[in-house]
C-alpha cells in the first residue's frame, strides 16, 4: 500500500490547493484514514487556513507550535514546516514540506526524521541536520521518487515543487498508479471505458502488490461482476488473480465471487471466457465444489445453439474429462461432439472437436471408435494445420494399441489414402510436415510387416511342387517288406518264431510223450504265429475259416472264407526253407493237415491242391492252416497239432 500513498495524498493536495484554495497545515499520519476498499484518504482539517485571494502561494500568518497549548490543540510538531515554526507563516508549500516528511516516515519504519518529543529546541536541531540525516532514508525510496522527495524537504519554500508539479513526476505516471486511481472513480465511467480499463488491468496486475488485489481492486470490481455488459471484461483481471493466488487465498477470497458468477445468467462472451479458462478453475477449485457449482455450467453450455459457446464447451470438456463418468462420455459428449463437427464448417470448432475426441479416446469402446470416431477423422479438413495435428495424434495413439481397432485393412484402404495428399499441402510448416511424414512411415511399415508375415504363412501352409515330388518318391521306394502298407508306424518290434527255433526246441527235450509235445507246441505257438513287426493302424483282421470237406481242409475253401487275411512275412520259396527236412516228411489225410511240400512237383500233387503261382510263392500263416480242420474243437485241434508236430519233428 506504500506504493499508493504518494499518489493519493498528492492527488488530495492538488484538489485542496487549486480547487478549494485551502492550506491543510497538519499533514501527518493521524490525518490519513483508510476506507474498507483500502484507499487512503486525507482528513484532519481542524487547522486549515485559506490561501491568499490574489496568489495562492502568498504566505499568510499562522500560530506556531507552543508548549503552552495542549498537543491535540495544535498541529504535530514532528511534521511541521520550518517557516511555520520560525516565521509564523504558512502557504501551500508548507503542506508540501509536511508531505515530504510523511513519505520519509513511511520508509523509515514509521519514525519521522524530525522526531523531537514535543521540544522546540530539539526540533530546530533536527531541522539543521535534516539534509544530512535524510540521505539514508531517501535510499529506501523508489528510484523515481527519491529526487522529488528530496525537493520537498528543501528548507526554502520557493524551491519546493507544488502539488501540481509533484503530480506529474515519473513515479506517479506509472500505469499501476493510474490504474489504482482509476478504480476510485470507475463507477462514473461508461461501459466502453470500463471494458477497456479491465482488459488493460490484466497486464498491470503483476506489478501491483498482491495485498492490494484483495483490499483495493476486488472490492472496487464487485459491482462490475453484477453487470452483464462489463462482466466479460472484468473476468480478465479476475482470472489473472486466480492464476497467481494461492489455494487458500482463492478458496477464502475469490471462490465466493466465482461461484456467484457461474450460477448467474451471463452473456455469450462471459460464458466463453469462463469455458476457455476452465483449466485455471480446475487447478484451484476443490473437486466437490467444482462438480457442484462449475460443472453444471459446462453441461448447459453443451446444449447451447451458439457456435461460440459450442466451441468453448468442447474445449472445456476436453479439460474436465477426468471428472465425467463413462455413461456421460458415451451418451452425451461423443454424440454432441459429432453433432457440432458435422453441423459447423468452422475450423476452430473442428479443431476443438478433435481435441475433445483425443481426450475421451481412452474412455470409448472399440465399436464407438470404429463407428463414430473414424468417420469424423475422415471428414476433417486436414489441409489446416490446427485440424491436422489432433488427427495425427489420434492416429498415432490408435496405432499404439490394438484395442482401438485400427486394423491393417483400415490403414491401407482408409487412413493412408486420406493422409498422403496432405504431405504436399503448402500450409504445413516443417515441424508439422515432419510429424505427418513420420506417422505415414510408421503406418506403411506396419502394413508391410503384417502383409509380409501373412504371405509367409500362406506359403508355408501350401505344399510346393518339390515337396509333392519328394512325397511320391518316398512312396515309390521299397521298404523292408514289400507287402507292408506305406507310411505306417511300427509300434513295437519283436523276433518271430521260425521253424528252426521250433525244431531246435523240440529236439532238445528228453521226453517225447504226446502231452509234453502238446504243451511245448502250445507254449511256442499259442494259436497263431506273429510276424516280425506289429503294424498300427490299420489292423488286418483274420476271419476264421469254415470247413469245406470231411476231415480235410482245402486251400480253395480257405481263400474263399478269409476276406481279410494277413500273409506271413516268410516266403516258402526262400532257400533256407528248401531243406531236406521238408522233403523227408509228409502228412496223411487223416491228420487233417493239407500241407504243401516243396519237394513235390506240380504233377505229383493232389488234385485238391492249387497251383502256387496265383499266390506268388507265399506261405500261409500257421494259424490259418491249423484252423481249417473239420469238426474240430479247441482241445482236439491242439491234440492233432501236437501229434502232427511230433511226427514231423520227432527223433
Amino acid at each position: 500500500m506504500t506504493l499508493l500513498i504518494p499518489c493519493l495524498i498528492a492527488e488530495a493536495l492538488l484538489f485542496l490547493h487549486y480547487s478549494c484554495k485551502i492550506i491543510h497545515r497538519n499533514i501527518c499520519p493521524q490525518s490519513v484514514i483508510i476506507n474498507k476498499k483500502g484507499t487512503w484518504k486525507l482528513a484532519g482539517f481542524e487547522f486549515t487556513e485559506r490561501c491568499g485571494d490574489n496568489d495562492i502561494m502568498m504566505p499568510i500568518g499562522c500560530q506556531p507550535f507552543t508548549s503552552k497549548l495542549p498537543k491535540s490543540a495544535q498541529p504535530d510538531l514532528d511534521f511541521m514546516a520550518p517557516e511555520v515554526q520560525n516565521q509564523s507563516c504558512c502557504s501551500p508549500q508548507s503542506d508540501m514540506f509536511s508531505f515530504g516528511i510523511l513519505i520519509c516516515t513511511l520508509y523509515n519504519k514509521g519514525r519521522s526524521p524530525l522526531e523531537s518529543n514535543l521540544s522546540v529546541v530539539q526540533y530546530n536541531r533536527k531541522i539543521e541536520l535534516l539534509s544530512r540525516n535524510a540521505v539514508s532514508i531517501l535510499d529506501n525510496l523508489p528510484t523515481d521518487l527519491q529526487l522529488p522527495v528530496q525537493g520537498l524537504l528543501d528548507l526554502e519554500p520557493r524551491r519546493r515543487p507544488t502539488s501540481q508539479q509533484f503530480s506529474m513526476v515519473k513515479y506517479l505516471m506509472d500505469p499501476c498508479i493510474h490504474a489504482l486511481q482509476y478504480l476510485d472513480v470507475i463507477q462514473m465511467k461508461d461501459s466502453a471505458h470500463k471494458s477497456t480499463f479491465y482488459f488493460n488491468l490484466k497486464e498491470i496486475l503483476p506489478n501491483i502488490p498482491k495485498k492490494m488485489w484483495f483490499t483495493h481492486i476486488l472490492p472496487s470490481m464487485e459491482a462490475e461482476f453484477q453487470s452483464s455488459e462489463v462482466l466479460a471484461a472484468a473476468l480478465q483481471p479476475l482470472l489473472r488473480m486466480i492464476e497467481e493466488s494461492t489455494v487458500e487465498e482463492y478458496q477464502n477470497i475469490i471462490y465466493p465471487i466465482v461461484r456467484n458468477i457461474c450460477l448467474m445468467p451471463k452473456s455469450v462472451q462471459a460464458t466463453v471466457t469462463l469455458l476457455e479458462s476452465m483449466d485455471i478453475l480446475i487447478s484451484k477449485t476443490a473437486k466437490s465444489d467444482f462438480k457442484q457449482d462449475i460443472l453444471p455450467m459446462v453441461y448447459n453450455a453443451f446444449e447451447s445453439a451458439t457456435p461460440q459457446i459450442q466451441c468453448a464447451a468442447l474445449h472445456a470438456v476436453s479439460l474436465v474429462i477426468d471428472d465425467l463418468d463413462q455413461y456421460t462420455i458415451s451418451k452425451t459428449v461423443l454424440p454432441r461432439a459429432k453433432f457440432f463437427f458435422e453441423g459447423n464448417s468452422n475450423i476452430q470448432i473442428q479443431a476443438n472437436t478433435l481435441n475433445c475426441i483425443e481426450r475421451v479416446l481412452d474412455n470409448l469402446e472399440k465399436t464407438e471408435i470404429l463407428d463414430e470416431v473414424l468417420p469424423i477423422l475422415s471428414k476433417a479438413k486436414l489441409t489446416e494445420p490446427i485440424v491436422l495435428m489432433p488427427v495425427v495424434r489420434i492416429y498415432k495413439r490408435m496405432m499404439s494399441d490394438k484395442r482401438y481397432g485400427l486394423t491393417v485393412n483400415l490403414l491401407a484402404t482408409k487412413v493412408l489414402p486420406s493422409l498422403t495428399p496432405v504431405v504436399v499441402s503448402p500450409t504445413l510448416k516443417l515441424e508439422e510436415f515432419s510429424l505427418l511424414v513420420k506417422l505415414l512411415q510408421e503406418m506403411l511399415e506396419h502394413v508391410a510387416r503384417n502383409q509380409r508375415n501373412k504371405l509367409k504363412l500362406e506359403r508355408l501352409s501350401m505344399p510346393s511342387n518339390d515337396g509333392r515330388m519328394q512325397l511320391h518318391r518316398n512312396l515309390d521306394q521299397p521298404i523292408g517288406y514289400p507287402h507292408r502298407p506305406p507310411c505306417l508306424r511300427l509300434e513295437t518290434r519283436r523276433t518271430s518264431i521260425s521253424v528252426d527255433d521250433v525244431v531246435r526246441r523240440t529236439t532238445s527235450s528228453g521226453a517225447s510223450s504226446p502231452d509234453i509235445n502238446l504243451l511245448q507246441v502250445q507254449g511256442n505257438l499259442p494259436g497263431r504265429r506273429h510276424s516280425d513287426n506289429t503294424i498300427q493302424p490299420p489292423r488286418i483282421l483274420i476271419a476264421p475259416s469254415s470247413p469245406t470237406g470231411s476231415g480235410s481242409m482245402s486251400r480253395r475253401s480257405s481263400f474263399a472264407n478269409l476276406h481279410f487275411r494277413r500273409h506271413s512275412s516268410a516266403n516258402p520259396n526262400d532257400p533256407k526253407y528248401n531243406q531236406s527236412i521238408f522233403s523227408a516228411y509228409s502228412f496223411k489225410p487223416s491228420q487233417g493237415i493239407d500241407f504243401f511240400i516243396p519237394s513235390l512237383s506240380n504233377a505229383n500233387r493232389s488234385p485238391n491242391h492249387q497251383s502256387s503261382s496265383p499266390v506268388g510263392g507265399r506261405r500261409y500263416s500257421t494259424a490259418a492252416v491249423f484252423n481249417q480242420g473239420t469238426n474240430s474243437t479247441p482241445s482236439s485241434l491242439l491234440q492233432t497239432l501236437g501229434s502232427g508236430m511230433q511226427q514231423l519233428f520227432g527223433k
